[in-house]
């Protein structure tokens, strides 16, 4: 199955139980929580970094008065962080002074920032369970840089108002949104959305496979399969294959998984359908949603692998 690997920061990513903070005058350094130690460089990159310039517009700095730290607030959300927001945009120091920017994005970075400057049009996204959360905000920060929408998603009156927002937001980019109907617990309705996006398109840039449930009871689909299982993992399994001869070597597939995917109980071996659909009696709602994201993961894995045998 082709897909190619995302673009990614991982070489700044800092290993666990690291954080990166600045000092009053803009000096990043390093936080080791385990060995309750700090350092100038990159754990990883060896490198050294400096913040400078203003702050992120609507940004403001507060020190607080019983502690005397320094708090970072959004003026329009009123979210508070000791943490500066102009890390994410922090310049790598190198021996002969000249700064390199390295933009790397963080946990206060929105999809609009993610995307500025980049013209998307002429460019095709499919995205499942785009009406609501993640999958709204990524398409309608996809559609309003220019980007055609595919919206699959099981509830079509839901899916219309929410391409309605993005077209009273900008009308030529409500006007590239579009519906499928797709409900991932029938894989019936998965082939179905798949043959008519097919219908459709010849050429998919980008497959974002982002509807889940999380906390169900126990059911079992028409299909057979436990619902959460299936509507996680399974059928977007199922419709990455079936939509295979849209893609090509440019075609970005991302599967949304979850930090829960380390709570998983999945054995590493020997694995069994009763692992992936236990009956009600040995069913936790809690580890079947670990599981499932474990799935995506491993799925996103296998993905990258076979990217690179593309010509």
């Amino acid at each position: 199955m082709p897909a190619l690997m995302p673009e990614s920061d991982s070489e700044d990513e800092l290993p666990p139980a690291w954080e990166e903070r600045a000092t009053s005058d803009g000096f990043v350094y390093y936080v080791n929580h385990q060995s309750k130690s700090t350092q100038w460089r990159h754990p990883r990159t060896g490198k050294m970094k400096r913040v400078s310039g203003e702050l992120p517009l609507g940004w403001t700095r507060h020190v607080e008065e019983e502690t005397g730290k320094v708090i970072f607030v959004e003026e329009k959300t009123q979210r508070k962080s000791y943490t500066d927001p102009r890390l994410a945009f922090a310049i790598e120091e190198v021996p002969e002074q000249v700064g390199e920017l390295r933009q790397r994005f963080d946990s206060g970075t929105n999809a609009l920032q993610v995307l500025h400057g980049r013209d998307l049009n002429g460019m095709v996204a499919l995205i499942t369970g785009a009406n609501t959360g993640i999958g709204f905000e990524t398409a309608r920060s996809l559609a309003l840089h220019g980007c055609s929408v595919v919206f699959a998603c099981r509830d079509e009156k839901a899916t219309m108002v929410a391409i309605e927002r993005i077209r009273s937001e900008k009308e030529a980019a409500g006007q590239r949104c579009s519906f499928v109907s797709l409900d991932l617990a029938s894989l019936r309705s998965t082939k179905r959305a798949a043959e008519e996006v097919k219908k459709r398109h010849k050429h998919i840039n980008m497959l974002i496979l982002n509807a889940g449930v999380f906390a169900l009871p126990h059911s079992v689909t028409e299909d057979g399969f436990e619902r959460t299982f299936q509507v996680n993992h399974l059928a977007h399994f199922y419709l990455t294959n079936l939509l295979s001869e849209l893609y090509d070597h440019t075609t970005r597939i991302v599967v949304v998984s979850s930090e829960s995917h380390r709570m998983s109980t999945l054995p590493a071996g020997g694995l069994s359908e009763s692992d992936l659909c236990p009956p009600q009696h040995k069913f936790w709602s809690m580890i079947a949603y670990n599981n499932s994201k474990l799935c995506n993961v491993l799925f996103a894995m296998e993905l990258a692998k076979v990217s690179t045998c593309l010509p």
